[in-house]
């Protein structure tokens, strides 16, 4: 641990006990940060695998080497420990989101990218769109609350970009707001077939995701595209 030379002795000296203390105290958020990063990582790959219902404080402990005693420390019970996961992949999503459009000028081209990045990235967050949509989570308070949030992000990004073609006379749309609103429904809507391959298969034709998306975007973007 490094403490400043001007503490070692003289008129300084009686700032290097406090010096030191502080130093130890970051250490130890260090550390404490480390475990908790340990716990909830072994608890997102558990979950992954086996299901939140499934999954024990015991085994959390297990794949985390630590004791459940330590566990239980950090985290009172399983589900705070689910509900760190969900934050945490609920900001990564929004924050993917807001850097893919950021910069772009098109709305076209705006919409394709957010919905692209968008499914790339819900199939990638497994534990946080499953829970998205299953109603067994209903139960819980903080993911209803992470709904009305996702939700509330994904109307007002949408709008945002609707507004902007309109203004530039690229869209003619009377209400951005409902008009994000029903492309989200119909986005959730595909999502399952997608991640399931059922809306890839079309009679003797295997579509790409990227394929399927581009079919769905044509048909929503002319219809909104000013004449």
């Amino acid at each position: 641990m490094r403490v400043s030379p001007f503490c070692n002795r003289g008129k300084f000296e009686h700032l290097c006990w406090g010096i030191d203390r502080s130093n130890k105290i970051v250490e130890l958020f260090k550390q404490m940060s480390g475990k908790r990063e340990r716990i909830i990582e072994a608890a997102r790959e558990l979950i992954g695998k086996f299901g939140f219902k499934k999954t024990t404080m015991e085994d959390i402990a297990r794949a985390s080497r630590m004791a459940k005693a330590t566990i239980y420390h950090y985290f009172k019970s399983k589900e705070e420990i689910f509900k760190e996961i969900i934050d945490k992949e609920g900001e990564t999503l929004r924050f993917m989101l807001k850097k893919a459009i950021e910069g772009v000028d098109d709305p076209v081209k705006k919409i394709r990218i957010y919905t692209r990045v968008r499914f790339e990235y819900l199939s990638r967050l497994a534990i946080y769109y499953a829970t998205m949509r299953e109603e067994y989570f209903q139960y819980l308070p903080f993911i209803r609350k992470e709904r009305e949030k996702y939700n509330r992000f994904e109307i007002n990004t949408l709008s945002q970009i609707f507004e902007e073609g309109v203004k530039r006379g690229i869209f003619e749309i009377p209400d951005t707001r409902l008009y994000a609103f029903l492309i989200l429904q119909a986005m959730q809507g595909l999502e399952y077939p997608l991640a399931t391959g059922e809306a890839l298969k079309f009679e003797d034709r295997e579509l790409t995701l990227e394929e399927a998306l581009d079919v769905f975007l044509n048909i929503f973007i002319r219809g909104i595209r000013k004449n």
